[in-house]
């Protein structure tokens, strides 16, 4: 209890401090207002002028000015159109936004962001369409539109990564994450994007807050688990680390979980310490928040006070020229709106006559229109059907006997570098017979339009494990590990997730020149996650997507099965393929 007390007391000495500090900023803040304001009415300059309301928006809102903020920001919008400054049109319209934002006028906000994402296309700045797509992913956050603002998380991180750009990329990385541990419950997937986070906030020199963050959402995510031996340690962590800018904030939700985690642990006394401390932060909290909200409403009533008095010595002159002007405004609309009358009633004769002519017109139309896509549909479901089958037969020839074809090429290439060993040369041929076989197998299987073989009579697993030895050699070695797949899945659906890995195992033994490859299954909450990784040459980002047969099919496989693809890879540093799946 005394140590307790002391906690206290050193809180109160300094909510004291931050008083004092805030009465002498009050004359400080007048002071910066009164010079704005005098520099913006004596600039001549179109420029200038329009560069001071935007940093004066800025000001206000660093104040929580939100109103006069975005006041200045479209006094700012206004002269940059009007000079044709492209550049700052598009960031007065992001300030806005943020602003919209604020206010939770999403609509508004949505409209403003639209305007700076066509100016970033039209320039094609990577940074630009990485913040544009960022907001865009904070727009659409919410249950029912989760999976859009996913979508422009990944977009914002590719980007960011192109204008290299390592604190946003690290920012989008963590949205990505919150968004797989919030909406979609998925904490592998989460925490995976919450390490990289936390490896880049580690080895540079990123702010102490964004390694707390990192460690409360890791200790959230693992809470979701009911894992709370894992939860506390990264708790820990952030309790050791001290910030100079909201550390009462930090402190006090690190305290209030500390003390939920040890009474989850029956460690009643360690939670009630923390109890006691979270206590303390949120009645300093409660303190500062009231004597910023007094000197705020102080502020406001000083401004108000003043624009008062200037807009009484404006109302004397502009009601004396109102009723000079209310005579000549009367006689002018009594002439105006008779005029105004009868052309209005001649109109609308004509106007009727137009209309008949115009439904008879749109409703011929509109049956020459039906016509027409009777016609055309009609047309697309013949060559779709033609697509089909042509997209049937390429996939089928390059799944099951490209992945046979690749590996009996490798086997092949070590029998001829080893013609001294026989071991190795037995090995070989023996694969290379094996593979000849299964290549045989599946002509034959296409041939009765049969696609299970090896999969539908022994299981996933083993097929993967037959597929692998035969392929496996001195020149690349694969590994398999798997967890929680002790029961058989769907017939069609262990063919399709064999296929998958097939491709993958065949691109890089085509393209990756690896020593090592590693096969990872592990079925956990109803889905099942597969990693496939190699140590070989890699690709750049930007490349992963191109539109080449193997990865255009392993895609639309993944998109229709209901899953999720990731693809993690640096040239020289190997590839990682990452896959969720609803089993």
């Amino acid at each position: 209890m005394a140590v307790y007390l002391n906690y206290r007391n050193t809180i109160a000495c300094l909510f004291l401090l931050l008083s004092v500090s805030i009465f002498a900023q009050k004359t400080e803040t007048i002071d910066s207002i009164n010079y704005y304001e005098q520099k913006i009415n004596k600039e001549v300059n179109a420029s200038k002028k329009a560069f001071l309301h935007y940093n004066y928006s800025n000001y206000l809102d660093a104040q929580d000015s939100i109103k006069a903020s975005s006041e200045e920001a479209f006094k700012a919008l206004e002269i940059f159109e009007n000079i044709r400054n492209k550049k700052m049109v598009a960031e007065c319209n992001l300030l806005l936004h943020y602003k919209n934002s604020a206010g939770k006028n999403n609509k508004i906000a949505k409209k403003f962001l639209d305007r700076y994402y066509q100016y970033a296309l039209k320039i094609n700045d990577p940074k630009r369409l990485a913040i544009a797509h960022k907001s865009y992913g904070v727009v659409y956050w919410s249950p029912k539109t989760y999976k859009t603002s996913k979508i422009h998380f990944q977009k914002a991180r590719e980007f960011a990564a192109k204008a290299q750009d390592s604190i946003l990329w690290a920012k989008n990385t963590n949205n990505l994450a919150l968004l797989l541990s919030g909406f979609e419950n998925k904490q592998d997937s989460a925490r995976y994007y919450y390490n990289k986070v936390l490896d880049f906030y580690q080895n540079s020199n990123a702010a102490k807050e964004r390694l707390i963050t990192t460690y409360i959402n890791l200790a959230n995510s693992y809470e979701k688990e009911d894992n709370i031996a894992e939860a506390l340690a990264y708790l820990r962590r952030a309790d050791k680390l001290e910030v100079t800018q909201n550390n009462v904030f930090y402190k006090k939700v690190i305290y209030g979980k500390l003390s939920n985690y040890y009474k989850a642990t029956k460690d009643y006394e360690k939670a009630l310490a923390y109890k006691n401390k979270y206590t303390a932060m949120q009645d300093s909290l409660n303190q500062v928040n009231q004597s910023i909200a007094i000197n705020e409403l102080q502020t406001k009533y000083e401004t108000e006070k003043k624009e008062k008095e200037n807009a009484l010595l404006k109302n004397d002159i502009v009601e004396k020229k109102q009723t000079q002007n209310i005579l000549i405004i009367v006689v002018i609309a009594s002439i105006i709106l008779g005029t105004g009358i009868s052309i209005l009633i001649a109109k609308n004769a004509k106007r009727k006559q137009l209309l008949a002519k115009q439904k008879e017109k749109i409703r011929i139309q509109k049956i020459e229109k039906e016509l027409k896509e009777q016609e055309l549909s009609s047309i697309d479901v013949l060559i779709e059907g033609q697509e089909k089958e042509r997209q049937r037969l390429a996939e089928n020839l390059h799944d099951n006997l490209g992945g046979a074809l690749a590996a009996l090429k490798l086997n092949l290439q070590n029998l001829e570098q080893h013609q001294s060993d026989p071991n190795i040369v037995n090995k070989s041929i023996n694969n290379s017979l094996n593979l000849i076989n299964d290549a045989y197998q599946s002509v034959r299987t296409m041939a009765h339009e049969k696609s299970s073989g090896v999969v539908a009579s022994q299981g996933l697993l083993p097929a993967i494990q037959n597929f692998t030895n035969n392929i496996s050699s001195e020149k690349l070695k694969i590994e398999i590990d798997h967890f929680g797949l002790k029961n058989r899945l769907e017939n069609s659906l262990e063919i399709k997730i064999f296929r998958i890995i097939q491709e993958l195992i065949t691109n890089i033994i085509k393209h990756a020149n690896a020593t090592e490859a590693n096969i990872s299954l592990t079925n956990h909450n109803s889905t099942l996650n597969i990693i496939v990784e190699d140590n070989g040459k890699g690709f750049k980002q930007n490349f992963s997507k191109s539109k080449g047969v193997g990865i255009a099919t392993i895609e639309k496989r993944i998109e229709n099965l209901g899953g999720s693809l990731e693809i993690d890879s640096h040239p020289e540093r190997g590839s990682s393929i990452i896959i969720n799946l609803p089993i």
